[in-house]
């Protein structure tokens, strides 16, 4: 399920949060799932990451970079490499109320294409770089 608010304030300083763009819930699999079975969710549900969890805590994120690079470029099978082989980590975030130019920054900064986003510490969601192209494409901003 995506939780996509886009609100329009009357204020004309306001800008727009994080949360207002991000992607919640986030998906997320266990430490042990493979390759395979990452990419077969990451279809499914038509997604570009899933976050990967040890125990109670996210501990790194898989995405559709890491499976071409990192798996398929270095000819690892899917069906036997877990998906903590080849994750990014640890995960970089930023708040969820922290202003999308920032993020969009923060991303360029970091070359990545999908941000683990917190909520009072926790991690609540995902901005890609698809939820920044929604962000830019508002009329609102085109002045």
């Amino acid at each position: 399920m995506k939780h996509k608010t886009h609100a329009f304030a009357k204020e004309e300083n306001y800008e727009e949060t994080i949360s207002e763009y991000m992607t919640s819930p986030v998906m997320s699999v266990p430490a042990e799932t493979t390759i395979f079975e990452v990419s077969q969710l990451m279809s499914e549900k038509n997604i570009g990451s899933v976050l990967v969890k040890g125990g109670e805590e996210f501990v790194g994120i898989i995405t559709e970079r890491d499976l071409t690079q990192k798996v398929i470029g270095k000819g690892l099978d899917p069906k036997t490499t877990a998906v903590t082989e080849t994750m990014s980590s640890p995960l970089i975030t930023l708040n969820s109320d922290q202003p999308v130019t920032d993020a969009n920054q923060f991303m360029a900064k970091h070359k990545i294409r999908h941000l683990p986003v917190t909520v009072e510490g926790k991690i609540e969601g995902i901005l890609s770089v698809k939820d920044l192209v929604t962000f830019y494409a508002n009329p609102r901003l085109r002045h």
